[in-house]
């Protein structure tokens, strides 16, 4: 009899640290988290905050753009006031089809320009209070503003531009709370 109770002891003993270690694997980044962004020119292009829900290996959550300019205020008879002005650009997007796997995760986000739907794709590595993300968008045939080598040669290397291309954007996001 005792040694039934010690074999059923040291299998949930066994079970429990299972449990524990398997979701103790996936790296928290629940929270908010923001990464400054450079438009396909190399140009500044504000700031995206990211919102993440984490439960199990499921990833959810939502990100907005936003743009922060100096700005210069006058109130009449008052002396001009001088500040930083934040605005949102778009709308919040959704993250669907997220996932986390130890320190690796990935989602994508469908948003729309003019009449085309844009699917994004990231991929990030988490370390400490940063996430290395890749993300990769298919652009339409012919979007405008994507010229260049890069953008409109496809891979056939001709010129064009009626191929659909793939914009590749990295950068890395650091946690805020």
């Amino acid at each position: 009899m005792r040694t039934k109770l010690i074999v059923i002891t040291l299998v949930a003993l066994s079970a429990v640290t299972l449990l524990f270690s398997a979701s103790a694997g996936a790296a928290d980044i629940s929270g908010k988290w923001i990464a400054s962004i450079t438009s396909p020119s190399g140009s500044p292009g504000g700031d995206r905050i990211f919102t993440f829900n984490v439960a199990g290996d499921k990833l959810t959550g939502t990100i907005i753009n936003q743009t922060t300019v100096n700005a210069t205020f006058e109130v009449e008879g008052q002396p001009k006031m001088t500040g930083k002005l934040t605005t949102q650009t778009g709308s919040e997007t959704e993250i669907s089809e997220g996932k986390i796997t130890g320190n690796e995760i990935s989602f994508t986000t469908v948003s729309r320009m003019g009449q085309n739907e844009m699917k994004t794709t990231y991929k990030g590595t988490v370390s400490g209070n940063e996430i290395k993300f890749t993300t990769e968008t298919p652009m339409p045939s012919g979007m405008p503003g994507m010229s260049g080598p890069s953008a409109s040669q496809g891979a056939t290397g001709s010129a064009q531009g009626a191929q659909p291309t793939t914009r590749t954007q990295e950068f890395v996001a650091k946690r805020m709370n």
